[in-house]
């Protein structure tokens, strides 16, 4: 079976500043009523608040049925993931990476840049057509599966996130911000 996460991934959040935005995106979330926390054995989890429909896409209105009754809660958790992770969509094969200065689309796969990554912290590529070196998070990459980042909401086993939520968690964070969704 396997759990479908939808992760909303802080694009430009640092190593540094990772822990306390990810505490106040968590407040932002509870004050607005999209999440609670629940204790559970010692901690605290968060499952889905009073006000999650306003967040998710739900089925059509059905006009026999009240809106509090067309989709059960999510079953899973909100979890905030500070620290360095590589953040991806359902991949096929290795995307391809696009350099932030010139938009060249390089199908060479970085994997001395991600290794670098992963177990330095940081890791720069330079664009084949260019020449300028840029560090791995700031690349982007083709059909927009993969990020390099430090802070990501992820939101276990929730009907689909609205476009309008996202944005406005990105608001809250000041910082650009992409949703990616996967089966884990």
């Amino acid at each position: 079976m396997g759990t479908y996460r939808q992760t909303v991934v802080d694009l430009e959040a640092t190593a540094a500043e990772a822990v306390a935005l990810g505490e106040r995106g968590r407040k932002w979330l509870e004050a607005g009523g999209v999440i609670r926390p629940v204790p559970w054995r010692g901690d605290v989890v968060h499952l889905a608040g009073p006000r999650w429909r306003e967040v998710v896409e739900l089925p059509a209105w059905d006009w026999r049925a009240r809106i509090e009754d067309l989709e059960e809660e999510p079953g899973g958790e909100v979890e905030v993931v500070a620290g360095r992770t590589v953040f991806h969509s359902a991949l096929s094969g290795a995307p391809a990476a696009i350099c932030p200065h010139c938009r060249h689309t390089d199908p060479t796969w970085p994997g001395g840049a991600v290794d670098a990554w992963h177990t330095e912290g940081a890791a720069d590529l330079r664009c084949s057509a260019c020449a300028r070196r840029s560090p791995l998070p700031h690349w982007d990459w083709t059909d927009d599966g993969l990020a390099f980042a430090h802070l990501g909401f992820a939101f276990d086993d929730w009907p689909p996130l609205l476009p309008e939520f996202t944005a406005a968690l990105g608001r809250e964070l000041g910082h650009r911000v992409r949703q990616f969704a996967c089966k884990i």
